[in-house]
């Protein structure tokens, strides 16, 4: 069975710029959580374990479409590859293979990079497959199982937050890159929220036994997840902040609003298809225009006039959060 395209982007990321982005996963969302805030929207294919993942992507896959994708690009004008895209990356066991295919291939110019969710990392080749990373960047949303249950919604057969907890530390232990801890603050209409109190004082403990190298302050800015989840406001996540200083010293937080490595500009040779690139991106990450226009290194108007056809065309749809308008696929 042929795959769609396994490579997006590049996307604008506050974290690490023009992050050129490997699905691991491809197709309807996969994952082994459910979390109210998933930029993705619900998971459809939830699944405990590596070995339920159907029709794995390959590391041939993977090198057919990076080639062709670094073929029509400047690599000067990227700073990241990253594997993250329609689920949890680690579900797919080829991992520890593919890094070394997009290290091969990129020349060694810009960090291979993990975006994990860290339910999998108690298992020794997810572990080992992690490790061949230039960094690893593990998501710890809550400290405590309660919050955890609340904000993360782990499928039935995921391991609790202890464990998973413990396997961080594990990972931390026999990795030579940098280890970043995610955090994503957030409130809901009803009351809850990980971003004082209790709640905040357990996550910090949690990222604190693992001593990672950065840990990045996020909050859930684009549209997508549930209804009743609101981000957080900057002095909001300074405030949060503040609480991890206790713990770390300053320059190893990053923090949505203050450290943002967006508004690069991609150089391309050219494209085979800016409309399918367009799809391509968004169907991984909501974009604004100005995204688009950035990622593919094109013109505002050509941006817009591609956006505009394919919304004629009902291919994409948009969404407005926080003052922005975002678009996503329809399929």
């Amino acid at each position: 069975m042929e795959h769609p395209t396994t490579v997006y982007g590049p996307v604008p990321s506050w974290r690490f710029g023009r992050s050129l982005g490997i699905d691991a996963v491809v197709g309807r969302k996969t994952c082994t959580f459910n979390c109210v805030y998933c930029q993705l929207g619900k998971t459809l294919v939830p699944i405990a374990s590596p070995r339920e993942l159907v029709n794995p992507v390959s590391t041939s896959d993977i090198r057919k479409d990076l080639q062709s994708c670094l073929n029509r690009m400047d690599l000067n004008s990227l700073d990241a590859i990253t594997f993250s895209g329609s689920g949890e990356p680690t579900l797919n066991l080829h991992l520890g293979a593919m890094v070394e295919c997009a290290r091969e291939l990129s020349r060694k110019k810009v960090p291979i990079i993990l975006l994990t969710n860290s339910s999998l990392l108690h298992l020794d080749d997810v572990r080992e497959n992690a490790a061949k990373f230039d960094i690893v960047c593990a998501k710890l949303d809550a400290g405590d199982q309660k919050s955890f249950r609340a904000v993360n919604r782990p499928v039935k057969g995921v391991s609790n937050l202890k464990r998973i907890v413990s396997s961080v530390e594990a990972l931390r232990a026999c990795f030579t890159g940098k280890l970043m801890i995610q955090c994503m603050f957030l409130r809901t209409t009803f009351g809850f929220t990980n971003c004082h109190g209790t709640a905040l004082e357990s996550i910090v403990d949690a990222v604190r036994r693992v001593d990672p190298d950065a840990v990045q302050i996020d909050t859930p800015y684009r549209p997508g997840g549930e209804k009743f989840v609101r981000c957080l406001k900057v002095d909001e996540l300074r405030a949060v902040a503040e609480k991890f200083m206790e713990n770390f010293d300053a320059d190893k937080l990053w923090t949505f609003g203050v450290h943002d490595m967006r508004g690069k500009r991609v150089s391309w040779r050219g494209h085979e298809s800016i409309g399918d690139d367009v799809l391509a991106l968004i169907r991984r990450r909501p974009c604004r225009i100005v995204d688009i226009a950035d990622s593919l290194g094109i013109s505002h108007a050509e941006a817009l006039e591609n956006v505009s056809c394919l919304l004629d065309k009902r291919r994409i749809v948009e969404k407005s959060s926080n003052g922005d308008t975002y678009l996503y696929p329809t399929d």
